[in-house]
């Protein structure tokens, strides 16, 4: 794989370390409530848009869950903690952005989550001059796994799609990745890479810092390839 034309992040999971801090405060709701809090309920619904995730709640929780109480409950839970404590951001973001730069590849982010916090959580961290775009869930009609967002991505940048690498550590967006016709590199994080992701990824990374090892075709790359 050479180095791509158009990089295209995930942000949650990916570039900041908000899904495990989303899990441990919905925890606390769910136990406030008296309802189960399991991770591999959870990452069903990472890269879903709202009506989506209520779906999937319904199902897992009963008719009487109310998606829209523990949401508020978590995000109030979740704001305090970025005000009082920051934003972690994933090891290897800042050297892989930059990696980029010096390269040339044009960054943009794809999230699931609204444009507004994606640009205020890129600009906490001061990242958020490494993306040309900045593609939002509220920007598309339908969310992760459809390709609507990556696609959007490819048209605003003017590029083909096949010209992207989208990086991504869900199923849901490696689904989606795919369904796009992007090259596709999933970085685990709380969705463990499996056999039966192998469809849906391209690349598989132990982890960001490794990335450019296998954008270079290293002898290392060749390591990571057959990690998966």
């Amino acid at each position: 794989m050479n180095i791509p034309k158009v990089a295209i992040f995930d942000m949650d999971g990916l570039i900041f370390n908000t899904e495990r801090q989303f899990f441990k405060f919905e925890s606390m709701v769910h136990k406030k409530y008296g309802y189960p809090s399991r991770i591999e309920d959870f990452t069903q619904t990472l890269g879903l848009s709202f009506a989506s995730v209520k779906e999937v709640h319904k199902k897992i929780f009963g008719e009487d869950f109310s998606t829209e109480q523990i949401f508020k409950e978590t995000r109030e839970l979740v704001a305090k903690d970025v005000e009082e404590n920051g934003l972690e951001i994933m090891k290897g973001i800042p050297e892989l952005l930059e990696f980029f730069k010096e390269n040339g590849t044009i960054c943009c982010v794809a999230s699931s989550t609204v444009t507004p916090m994606v640009e205020k959580y890129l600009n906490i961290a001061g990242i958020r001059d490494y993306f040309k775009h900045i593609i939002g869930g509220d920007q598309v009609k339908i969310s992760k796994p459809n390709p609507e967002i990556f696609l959007k991505a490819a048209s605003l940048l003017k590029v083909p799609i096949a010209a992207c690498m989208v990086a991504e550590d869900s199923i849901n967006g490696l689904k989606a990745a795919r369904a796009a016709g992007a090259i596709s590199c999933m970085i685990p994080d709380l969705t463990p890479y499996t056999k039966e992701l192998f469809p849906f990824c391209d690349y598989v990374s132990p982890s960001l810092l490794t990335c450019k090892e296998i954008l270079l075709q290293t002898p290392e790359a060749d390591k990571l390839k057959s990690w998966k």
